[in-house]
């Protein structure tokens, strides 16, 4: 979300500089995501806050944030002219499951020109060009309160209707960009005289849009089903602001607002007269209404805060106070705050306005609880480690595939969505493969990929297999492409990162045997997987039991304890003999280290030394010891 600090101050006025702006909306939880340019903000929007992609949402916060007061944008607020009933543009909706409301009004002789430059200046500073200036209205609106809204041409219609009804199979609408798009009935469109002209919530289309020779526009504000807008919008790969926004849980009060608001913009600046039209809201949304505690707050913030700054920060949010007890309050939640679900809602909105930095910190008063990691997990991120430094790419595929009765073993799914998706692999190289052919299809001539993860079989083969009759097991699989290699090459480079890894791992007496219609992998005579000329695989569970680790890899997974001795000696003595003895201690010592030393008078000096150990170690002894 891109915020002019020019358009912010319209509605939060401040004399803090961009920096100590960008601060706080980082504190607010709206993070810089570019480096400040010509006084504009590009914030990281991650939370589900649709009132976050509106410049009066973000000032509306960093008001109450900087207790500063909040200033509304000026809105028509008189009745519209009550039109001819010849002059009503009918609205009819065919789909009433994707459409909440759609708010429409009529203007009459406006004229179209270029906008005046402060409104141009903010839309170029957001990243928009202007065009004219109902257009620009419509994109400045859109920006400034967050909903979208779309002004069309009436001289251009056929009929004064827009009926909004799903797409039918092979119609198509050129764009105000002048693209032809092809629709299907999981797009819903508006339509006059049985032609589409707007893809709803995502695009208008170029046949009614105003030009400089329009005088009469019906304006639209539409709150639509923000699911379906999120998938039609993917499946047409168009994504734009008008998407962005209507993708998010807008409420259908804000088409209202937004309304109201673009009247008074094209009223100052194109003239005319407005007229009211169909307000199609079949279902009134009701304020939300939730309890908020504050024995609450304090659990999960653990401060107390003052009731009246409480009251006071939620006011400056514009949530309403309905009731007021000792230990409750009775809140209606504002209609633009669409995120609020629960009554922990309103408690981090507190915690933030009130300042994350403000929370208290203390020391804990117990030690950390023990990593309780299983050690085959640990051992597997020592393989990652190893792969990732012999050149090789983790990728993570599903472990789903399509049901085959020629794969022995395969457990089927009973439940399956999906026929493609109806069993679980039996080994990885099935699922891994495809992304090789994915790095082919992208021209890229080496693919070095490695998986770690599960693999399924079902032992006995029952139609209905029991759970004890399924097995899983843990495995590492490789697999390695080139194609600019022949085949003995491509084994080849396979074979020597099977012996880097075994090398790293400290295993030896390593075998490859043919039997039958495979290659086994065997450590000891124990069977570790299997290869083959361009890829191999190796149980991590009997992996880890033939690997004999250097002790800085036995670090990462082996849980050790670290403990710091000092030493006096006398200046001139050799330490070293000291420290041999203190590695010779006891088997369980893993490293030890100087940590530090300084001269506590003219004949002796002390040294800190730290131990790294595992299990126990009687270290009342080692003391005795230095």
């Amino acid at each position: 979300m891109k915020l002019p600090l020019e358009w912010l101050k319209e509605y939060a006025d401040t004399k803090k500089s961009p920096k100590e702006i960008a601060e706080s909306f980082t504190l607010l939880g709206l993070l810089l995501d570019k480096p400040i340019e010509s006084d504009v903000l590009d914030l990281e929007h991650r939370m589900d806050r649709a009132d976050w992609l509106s410049i009066t949402g973000c000032a509306r916060d960093f008001a109450a944030f900087e207790c500063i007061k909040f200033v509304q944008p000026t809105v028509f607020d008189k009745p519209a002219q009550i039109p001819n009933k010849e002059d009503i543009v009918q609205i009819k909706v065919e789909c009433p499951d994707l459409v909440h409301r759609f708010n429409t009004r009529v203007f009459k002789n406006i004229k179209v020109k270029e906008s005046p430059d402060w409104l141009k200046q903010r839309l170029q500073a957001y990243g928009m060009d202007p065009i004219n200036n109902i257009v620009d209205i419509t994109n400045y609106v859109m920006l400034e309160v967050g909903q979208p809204l779309h002004a069309q041409d009436l001289s251009k219609f056929q009929k004064r209707e827009i009926i909004i009804r799903r797409a039918q199979l092979g119609e198509a609408i050129t764009t105000l960009l002048g693209e032809t798009i092809k629709l299907d009935p999981d797009i819903f469109v508006l339509t006059q005289n049985g032609k589409p002209i707007v893809i709803g919530g995502i695009v208008g289309g170029w046949e009614t849009g105003v030009d400089e020779n329009t005088t009469e526009i019906v304006l639209d504000a539409g709150n639509y089903n923000q699911t379906n807008i999120r998938k039609s919008s993917r499946k047409l790969k168009i994504q734009n602001e008008t998407v962005m926004r209507c993708d998010k849980f807008l409420h259908p009060k804000l088409t209202e607002w937004a309304i109201q608001r673009a009247t008074y913009l094209i009223l100052e600046l194109a003239g005319g007269e407005c007229y009211e039209n169909v307000d199609w809201y079949p279902e009134d949304s009701s304020a939300k209404k939730m309890k908020f505690r504050y024995d609450r707050l304090k659990l999960i913030s653990g401060m107390d805060f003052d009731k009246k700054q409480v009251r006071d920060i939620l006011t400056r949010l514009e949530y309403v106070i309905l009731e007021d007890t000792e230990d409750a309050l009775l809140l209606e939640v504002p209609y633009f705050r669409t995120d609020v679900e629960v009554e922990d809602d309103a408690v981090s909105d507190i915690i933030r306005i009130n300042g994350y930095q403000n929370i208290p910190s203390q020391s804990l008063e117990s030690a950390p609880p023990d990593d309780v990691t299983p050690l085959i997990l640990k051992f597997e991120d020592v393989i990652r480690n190893i792969l990732v430094n012999l050149g090789l790419h983790e990728h993570i595929t599903d472990p789903l595939v399509k049901a085959d009765s020629l794969v022995p073993n395969q457990v089927r799914l009973q439940n399956s969505l999906n026929s493609e998706k109806s069993a679980l692999r039996t080994t990885i190289y099935e699922t891994l493969l495809p992304v090789v052919e994915l790095y082919k299809k992208h021209r890229i001539e080496e693919a070095g990929l490695f998986e770690m993860g599960k693999i399924y079989k079902d032992s006995v083969g029952r139609t209905k297999p029991e759970y004890g009759d399924l097995e899983e097991t843990r495995v590492v699989q490789v697999i390695y492409h080139n194609g600019k290699y022949s085949p003995k090459q491509i084994s080849d480079y396979v074979k020597g990162l099977l012996s880097g890894l075994f090398t790293n791992l400290g295993i030896g007496n390593v075998s490859i045997v043919d039997n039958k219609d495979t290659f086994q992998i065997l450590a000891n005579k124990t069977v570790l997987g299997a290869i083959t000329y361009d890829a191999f695989y190796l149980a991590t569970e009997e992996l880890i039991k033939h690997a004999s680790l250097p002790k800085r890899i036995i670090h990462e997974f082996d849980k050790t304890h670290s403990e710091d001795f000092s030493c006096v000696i006398d200046i001139g003595k050799s330490f070293g003999p000291t420290l041999e003895k203190v590695k010779e201690f006891d088997k369980a010592i893993m490293d030890v280290e100087v940590v530090d030393e300084f001269q506590k008078n003219t004949r002796q000096k002390s040294i800190l030394i730290r131990v790294t150990y595992t299990g126990k170690l009687d270290t009342r002894r080692l003391r005795e010891l230095l």
